[in-house]
């Protein structure tokens, strides 16, 4: 079994040119978190394509990322893996705009696309297990502070005043963005914790103020997400502690799954009314049954990528004449992969997909990062279920699900030296004792 102490970070000297880059970083983040964005630039969710100043604001954000990246160029050579499979993916998405629906839409977001997938190979590379953890949690602790006042000083903005009234968003457009963002802002927290406990207070609190904004959103998935996150970190905790707490720690892992299975099955209105959820998942899978439908049309390639949710979509138009309301996802990760890239594309990122969570089974304990990469592909598989965040331009959760898959993929951080044990001091023998007398 590895020790924390075998995978220790040695703490870098810190230096200007290091606290610029972290600063650069920690903007960079936050700006993929859409905070502030969507309230106040983008209500309608277009991810900026149909607001001037914000295709505008996102150019030189794409050179802060490529320069982040130049800057630690060896390190993303090292994780020549990740990077390739990951180029394959954008690449696929790239050429999509040979047979996109909008050619000109394609093109635009491909690049936001590869500036995005960029960013997170750039953190998995580029910091060690702690730093990515304590950085990626620092944001968090400061987009938490503001939204906490927001909601108490703005509650006009930071408050739901129609639909979900009463519930909180913070610096988001919508509650269930800011609980998403919380739930990985929980799981950093609780990484750093595991990474460097002699920061506990700090991450600690950070973690019940993260805790806090999730309850005020009411968001069912996010509640979930946050019990797979603590019971995720609880039991790897206690398999670190010897055999035996193993072994009891996966028959609870494995009892507790299969009791959620089984409320699913066997009593699904009990499990839906737990979740808060009906058993058309707030009228998803009306959507998801459209979307199919559109599928079959282009069941290889798709639509083309980012375009099959355009404003000028007819077929998408199609769709939201029939729902009647503007639906702007399909509320499913792999069904707009699909509809976007088609087979090849779900093909493609499906294998990248279940490679990392095979190999994350052997090497969770090796990566150093208290268990982050491993619990986030987690919370990521449970999201996608009723997130459109599978290869998303200017998302932060896609930037994490790059950053969490690199790093399972790439190479495994080397064991720190265990320290020889100096050898016991023989016993002083005096040269007179009182029974030599």
């Amino acid at each position: 079994m590895i020790s924390p102490d075998q995978l220790a970070e040695p703490y870098e000297r810190l230096t200007v040119v290091r606290l610029i880059e972290a600063a650069l970083t920690v903007l960079v983040v936050a700006l993929m978190s859409s905070a502030l964005i969507g309230p106040m630039f983008d209500p309608l969710q277009t991810g900026g394509e149909e607001v001037p100043i914000l295709r505008l604001m996102w150019l030189p954000v794409y050179g802060l990322i490529a320069a982040l990246a130049a800057f630690r160029l060896p390190q993303l050579f090292k994780f020549w893996g990740p990077t390739l499979a990951f180029g394959l993916l954008v690449a696929w998405a790239a050429a999509s705009v040979l047979w996109s629906i909008e050619p000109d839409t394609t093109l635009r977001r491909a690049v936001a696309l590869a500036a995005t997938t960029l960013l997170g190979l750039y953190l998995a590379s580029s910091l060690g297990g702690r730093r990515f953890a304590e950085l990626v949690a620092l944001t968090m602790l400061l987009l938490a502070l503001g939204s906490y006042f927001v909601c108490l000083a703005v509650p006009v903005m930071g408050v739901h005043q129609d639909v979900n009234a009463g519930t909180w968003r913070g610096l988001w457009y919508e509650k269930n963005e800011m609980g998403a963002m919380m739930v990985y802002a929980s799981l950093a927290a609780v990484a750093a914790l595991l990474t460097n406990p002699r920061r506990r207070l700090l991450w600690g609190g950070a973690l019940v103020l993260f805790i806090g904004l999730i309850i005020m959103t009411r968001s069912a998935t996010s509640f979930l997400s946050l019990l797979i996150v603590l019971g995720g970190a609880t039991v790897f905790t206690f398999m670190r502690l010897g055999r035996a707490a193993a072994v009891v720690a996966v028959w609870l892992g494995v009892t507790g799954l299969s009791a959620l299975a089984g409320l699913y099955m066997f009593a699904p209105t009990i499990f839906y009314a737990a979740l808060g959820k009906d058993a058309t998942f707030t009228g998803r899978t009306d959507i998801w049954n459209a979307v199919l439908r559109a599928h079959e049309a282009e069941p290889i390639t798709g639509y083309g990528y980012a375009a099959f949710w355009s404003r000028n979509s007819d077929i998408a138009n199609w769709i939201r004449d029939a729902l009647q309301w503007r639906v702007p996802s399909a509320h499913n990760g792999w069904l707009d992969l699909l509809i976007q890239l088609g087979l090849v594309g779900v093909a493609i990122f499906a294998a990248i997909f279940a490679a990392s969570l095979l190999t994350a089974i052997v090497r969770h304990q090796r990566l150093g990062d208290g268990y982050w990469a491993t619990l986030f592909l987690a919370v990521y598989s449970l999201q996608t279920m009723s997130e459109s965040i599978i290869l998303v331009h200017n998302n932060l959760s896609w930037v994490f699900a790059v950053a969490a898959m690199a790093r399972i993929l790439g190479p495994v951080p080397a064991k720190a030296p265990v320290p020889a044990t100096r050898p016991a001091p023989a016993p002083r023998v005096n040269a007179w004792s009182p029974a030599q007398a």
